[in-house]
């Protein structure tokens, strides 16, 4: 059975497109199907279907080390199909699935599974959803123990996931940069939600007929902008899109956030980060001195010693001060 269920590598992109196609047709039939059968026929339809998919790309055959992009796919699909099963099953044990404590139990499970796979496969993006699940998790529990009655604690807890995320990414930018990269994007993820959560609640107030004063303190518009100014200049350092892309939605967030509610807050921001922007443009415009002349050595072609890569020949001239071969020294 195991050996049926190890892709041929010439056959993973064919296997993994099918296996997108089934995971959101089971989807659609989880939405349709969610009041005509009971919750343990659910829980074996997710079941088997996370099973199979997640068997075949554990068995996957890495590429030096590292999980083609089928393999990646494939681990993504069973851990997508996993959690719905984790809930369904929540449900089947007699407890509501959407409440705090079946989502602190379930979000902990998937992060164990998604973890290990990250680290038994080298899986980047499995890594993400173990810290994504780690945050489900953690909120669920705070909501769970201490029934707070606004969201400020969970703005803290995931600011401090986000900085913990950071942490964890410096860790692992020698050895695992893809890894490192998505930790990155966890951690925007996580201050993308404090945004998002605020408007949200400002079109919730709307709809209800109330209108809040104000959609976030000063210190979490300050946060929004950090890391969105902070996530795009990593994606262009580093040349990676997702957390370019991550920061664009923070900063996107930040101007509705702040200029939703305010107009006076949206002025004070707007003067001060045209005249931040407009002082960077000036600095990096101003007027620059000649450079000096290069060295004799490197115009003509030779590049000096501390310029060459591993990749170039070095050649080192040596004077032997020894006396001439064949003579007898002077006793």
């Amino acid at each position: 059975m195991l050996e049926l269920l190890r892709p041929p590598p010439h056959r993973g992109p064919l296997i993994a497109a099918g296996t997108v196609v089934l995971t959101v047709g089971i989807a659609l039939e989880e939405l349709r199907l969610r009041s005509e059968v009971g919750p343990v026929v659910h829980v074996l339809i997710l079941a088997v279907a996370a099973g199979v998919v997640l068997a075949l790309g554990l068995q996957a055959p890495t590429e030096e080390g590292r999980p083609p992009a089928y393999q990646s796919v494939l681990l993504v699909c069973g851990l997508l199909l996993l959690y719905p099963a984790l809930l369904r099953l929540a449900d089947a044990l007699g407890g509501d699935f959407a409440s705090p404590g079946s989502l602190t139990w379930t979000a902990l499970v998937q992060c164990g599974a998604a973890l290990w796979i990250s680290v038994r496969r080298r899986s980047a993006i499995c890594l993400l959803i173990a810290a994504i699940a780690a945050g489900v998790a953690v909120l669920a529990a705070w909501e769970w123990v201490f029934d707070p009655g606004s969201f400020t604690p969970f703005r803290w807890l995931l600011l401090l996931m986000s900085v913990g995320l950071v942490l964890g990414s410096l860790a692992l930018r020698a050895g695992a940069p893809r890894h490192a990269e998505l930790l990155i994007d966890a951690a925007g993820v996580a201050i993308l939600a404090i945004g998002l959560q605020s408007l949200f609640g400002f079109l919730s107030f709307g709809v209800l007929g109330g209108r809040p004063d104000t959609l976030l303190p000063n210190f979490w518009e300050l946060v929004l902008l950090f890391a969105g100014c902070g996530l795009v200049a990593y994606g262009a350092v580093d040349r990676r899109p997702g957390p370019a892309w991550l920061g664009v939605a923070n900063l996107v967030t930040f101007v509705f956030v702040t200029g939703g509610v305010s107009e006076a807050t949206l002025y004070w921001w707007s003067l001060v980060l045209i005249v931040l922007g407009a002082g960077a443009m000036v600095a990096g415009l101003r007027p620059r001195d000649p450079l000096p002349p290069e060295p004799d050595a490197y115009r003509a072609g030779e590049q000096p010693l501390a310029s060459r890569t591993a990749d170039d020949e070095v050649v080192l001239r040596v004077r032997d001060e020894g006396p001439p071969r064949g003579s007898v020294p002077d006793r």
